[in-house]
């Protein structure tokens, strides 16, 4: 059994293994230097490990992180964490909701591709793109 090839971008030392407190280096990836770790990310038993740092910020993200932005949703959060590649995920996020690629369905209050969507694809509800 051949064993996982992970992204990594960068490195990360945690404050508690560094003397000097963080240390953070980023590499250059997608459209910006940052820190990314699918290791971390995909990492089930430890998700508070830190997985990304944007660029041109200290703000650190974990798989946890990931998950409170979207409410819990391991497939949306994955999606958004994928996706990343210099900016914050909550931007990224808002950046999706203000160009009708993601919405909140009206019935059952999840997040989803809403992107040629006639219906929520957890709960079944209607959906219609102008918020009906």
């Amino acid at each position: 059994m051949s064993k996982k090839e992970y992204l990594l971008v960068g490195s990360y030392t945690p404050p508690d293994e560094n003397e000097e407190g963080e240390k953070i280096e980023r590499e250059f990836y997608g459209q910006g230097m940052i820190f990314k770790s699918d290791e971390a990310f995909y990492d089930t038993e430890h998700p508070d490990r830190i997985c990304y740092i944007p660029e041109l910020s200290d703000s650190t993200y974990s798989r946890n992180s990931f998950l409170a932005i979207c409410d819990g949703q391991v497939d949306m959060a994955e999606e958004l964490y994928e996706s990343v590649d210099w900016q914050h995920p909550e931007t990224l996020l808002d950046e999706w909701f203000r160009n009708g690629e993601v919405d909140t369905c009206n019935e059952c209050g999840k997040m989803f591709n809403c992107y040629g969507e006639t219906k929520c694809p957890h709960c079944g509800a209607a959906y219609d793109s102008d918020g009906s």
